[in-house]
């Protein structure tokens, strides 16, 4: 009888959960903290959401001609759907050839002005686009690559 008891856990259902206080609205980025430092050579980004995400994707572009596309991660988030956060960090490398996406970036802290950023999050349940900011330069992201619009200033 040693292994029958694990055996039968193994082949149980998952819990469901029925909480009827679980939050069911829209998606929605409430707030987006960018930032970058000089003496840690590194690029962060925290993105704040009503409701859970599926996830998300940060873009900067110097020129629309190399761009860089990070995904986001979940690295907090209410239990009942409420809220996300997501967070990001990149260190910064000299060669941009050897980018490694999710974790470098070849863009300095002085191109910040110069930058066009992105961010995108994404529905949890279908994994489409849920919402979305720009900020810093301008750029037309569909033609630079290939992404969705996106005309949400960032404040």
């Amino acid at each position: 009888m040693g292994m029958l008891p694990l055996l039968l856990l193994a082949c149980a259902p998952p819990p469901v959960f029925d909480d009827p206080a679980s939050y069911e609205g829209p998606t929605l980025i409430t707030a987006v903290t960018p930032g970058c430092s000089v003496e840690s050579e590194s690029w962060s980004l925290t993105v704040e959401t009503e409701g859970w995400t599926g996830g998300g994707l940060f873009s900067m572009s110097l020129d629309g001609l190399r761009v860089e596309g990070h995904e986001l991660l979940s690295r907090e988030a209410a239990p009942d759907g409420s809220w996300d956060r997501l967070v990001l960090d990149l260190d910064i490398i000299a060669d941009p050839a050897e980018v490694q996406l999710g974790e470098t970036t070849g863009y300095l802290c002085e191109d910040e002005g110069d930058l066009a950023f992105r961010v995108v999050v994404f529905d949890p349940d279908d994994g489409q686009k849920a919402d979305c900011r720009v900020w810093g330069q301008a750029l037309d992201w569909n033609a630079a690559a290939g992404y969705s619009d996106c005309d949400t200033w960032l404040e």
